[in-house]
């Protein structure tokens, strides 16, 4: 096995009891998983998609006009959807970044990020009861893409965040603290990771601190 990928064991709630948490493996990897229409486009296009990614984030409202002109031309390639709709909310524009997200699963179904940054603007307006609705009640990425059995590690830490938040959004600390050791497990430096873990432990950053700087120290 490549040493960019290795198998896992995830973490799938149970139906009946969502506290509860078995596990089913898969494989991990942090080698490119391309979508066979991006396979298919020049090289050139390619490259300006490349750009427009770190653009979307850093100067969201001089990459719109492009990444719209590009959706003209190729409205079936998802991940230009996903990188206008970043921009659109990085520019305060929450709404039509809402419609674009939501263009990309009419239009893209099975592309897992589409699903996840719909999943993110539920969880900021704490419309939880739409999680389980957005992953059609299959919280686990091996019952949501049976015939899948590697992911790369951006969608597995982008699934697990989603879903411990849901967990701990809807009361269920124990199955949200599953998925934080597991994001742990697998990259404990990642944002997702730390986000899930100042949630579920907002103090224990003041509590380390006073540990190592008791308050009647000198």
């Amino acid at each position: 096995m490549s040493k960019k990928s290795r198998k896992v064991r995830s973490p799938k709630p149970r139906q009946e009891t969502p506290e509860g948490v078995r596990f089913v493996g898969y494989e991990i990897t942090s080698e490119t998983i391309q979508d066979r229409r991006y396979q298919q486009l020049p090289e050139y296009v390619k490259d300006t998609i490349d750009r427009l990614h770190f653009e979307a984030q850093r100067k969201p409202r001089q990459a719109i006009p492009e990444l719209e002109k590009l959706l003209e031309t190729y409205p079936d390639i998802p991940v230009l959807y996903n990188y206008l709709g970043v921009a659109y909310s990085l520019s305060g524009n929450q709404q039509k970044a809402e419609e674009i997200v939501l263009e990309n699963i009419k239009r893209n179904p099975n592309y897992l990020f589409a699903r996840l940054n719909y999943a993110e603007i539920c969880l900021a307006r704490h419309e939880y009861e739409k999680i389980e609705e957005i992953f059609e009640h299959k919280l686990e990425l091996s019952l949501f893409y049976p015939h899948r059995k590697r992911f790369h590690i951006s969608e597995v830490l982008g699934f697990m965040s989603v879903i411990g938040r849901y967990f701990l959004g809807i009361g269920k600390r124990e199955a949200a603290e599953q998925y934080y050791e597991l994001l742990k497990q697998i990259s404990p430096d990642s944002l997702q990771t730390k986000h899930l873990g100042k949630l579920l432990h907002p103090n224990l950053l003041v509590r380390l601190l006073k540990r190592l700087f008791p308050p009647n120290a000198r």
